[in-house]
């Protein structure tokens, strides 16, 4: 179903804004260095793209509202669609509805920079992937 003009305006405006913030998100990733380095490589499956989890920081968890607003925004935005809810992890779970039935991208040269810097790990704790992902996490040395 094709969006009004008005949405269609106010989508093009905020996934700016989610590019500038990838932007400076892979800036500053690269000026701090995280714990643990990845290794391996993407296997192609699709597997990543079936469970997206997007961690939330305590104050968006604990507001019903600004959590809604973040399912939004991933909905909205990034063009997901939710999953679930896991409580214990702070985290919503979406899948991508770009992804086509052999496991591809249905946008890989558009796609945003979430997919494209996948895997980024937080700074603090071991990184953790599906399995069948490819990539393993290395505790960097010194």
């Amino acid at each position: 179903m094709e969006l009004p003009v008005h949405l269609q305006v106010l989508r093009a405006v905020l996934r700016f804004i989610r590019d500038m913030d990838g932007l400076l998100s892979t800036f500053f990733g690269r000026l701090f260095p995280r714990e643990y380095k990845i290794t391996g490589k993407c296997l192609k499956r699709g597997v990543c793209c079936q469970q997206i989890a997007i961690h939330l920081s305590d104050g968006f968890w604990k507001s019903d509202l600004l959590r809604r607003w973040g399912q939004w925004w991933y909905e909205f935005v990034y063009h997901f669609e939710w999953i679930r809810s896991e409580p214990d992890l702070k985290v919503l779970v979406f899948r991508c509805r770009y992804l086509k039935t052999d496991g591809q991208c249905g946008i890989y040269k558009r796609r945003p920079y979430i997919c494209r810097n996948y895997p980024q790990p937080r700074y603090f704790g071991r990184p953790e992937f599906l399995p069948g992902c490819g990539y393993q996490a290395e505790r960097r040395n010194g």
